[in-house]
């Protein structure tokens, strides 16, 4: 093959590469809150880029006086908390319930609560696994990681450093530190190390009285906030600011979710990058460029013979 048609097939293919890419960069951003609502408390799912409501569902564990609490979400489920005691105590387990296009669904599974006896406030996925804080409501904030898919605890437990045990914001940034609200529906959100240390000074989200939920965008560049219990704010990387914003109606939120990019296969919960195509596809640009690069070639070879 001459190098001019090289070039041409190289292009080509990297042109489709680009396609796929900027079309999955572009795939709407899904947030999701969990309704503290003492037996009523729905889960709702927005979809940010639109500010449509995707649906809205009480889940299995919203009985008695159960209190919604944490939320995780990936691509095909729900993972949320409730707190029992007549909504101020401990929790049973962390519940999974299937995402069905934002329609919910009974429960298809459960995990144990990594420290029995105490609430679990907030959920979040993070490269090592699903992330737990525990503490409601009278222990210090305190994480732990467990495997996405058996629910084994796999790090922890690690104390956030002078936050309150009504902690109901939180999320893990790419480097694998943490970020979350000092207190219940406090909008003093803090950095924190790995290793629970605080990391500068608590700051406050423009346009927010009372805040609580916080998540990363599945791109890891901006982050998402509660406020006020109605509206979910998007906001760049320092929290400072705002982006944008659409109203959430329909429950007293509480933790929320941004729909990660992951996907549980075996014993792990692998990240996707939404602006990679995935390997399967790579493999048929390949085979296309391949063909496209053949058919030239035997185009080139009866120019010649004519010739």
């Amino acid at each position: 093959m001459n190098g001019s048609l090289l070039k041409a097939t190289l292009s080509l293919a990297s042109a489709c590469v680009f396609a796929l890419a900027v079309t999955a960069a572009q795939a709407d951003v899904i947030v999701a809150a969990n309704g503290a609502a003492f037996g009523n408390g729905p889960i709702g799912t927005f979809d940010f880029t639109t500010g449509l409501p995707l649906g809205s569902f009480l889940p299995s564990g919203a009985f008695g006086s159960n209190n919604g609490r944490g939320l995780a979400m990936t691509l095909d489920r729900y993972f949320y908390t409730e707190l029992g005691g007549g909504g101020f105590g401990a929790t049973d387990s962390i519940r999974i319930a299937p995402f069905n296009g934002g329609a919910g669904g009974a429960d298809i599974g459960t995990f144990p609560n990594p420290a029995p006896g105490q609430g679990v406030q907030v959920l979040a996925f993070g490269a090592k696994g699903l992330y737990v804080v525990t503490g409601y409501p009278n222990s210090p904030p305190t994480v732990w990681i467990l495997n996405g898919v058996t629910g084994a605890t796999v790090g922890g437990p690690i104390v956030l450093a002078g936050a309150d045990s009504g902690m109901d914001g939180f999320t893990v940034l790419p480097d694998g530190s943490f970020l979350g609200n000092l207190g219940d529906a406090d909008n003093s959100y803090q950095h924190w190390d790995a290793a629970g240390n605080k990391v500068g000074s608590p700051f406050a989200v423009p346009t927010c009285g009372s805040a609580t939920g916080v998540d990363i965008a599945p791109d890891g560049l901006s982050l998402y906030f509660m406020c006020n219990f109605n509206k979910f704010v998007h906001t760049d990387l320092t929290g400072l600011n705002v982006l944008g914003f659409i109203n959430a109606p329909g429950g007293a939120w509480e933790d929320i979710a941004i729909q990660q990019q992951f996907v549980c296969v075996g014993e792990q919960c692998n990240p996707i990058n939404p602006g990679v195509p995935a390997p399967s596809t790579l493999i048929l640009l390949g085979i296309g460029a391949l063909g496209f690069a053949a058919f030239r070639r035997r185009a080139a070879a009866r120019y010649d013979a004519r010739s």
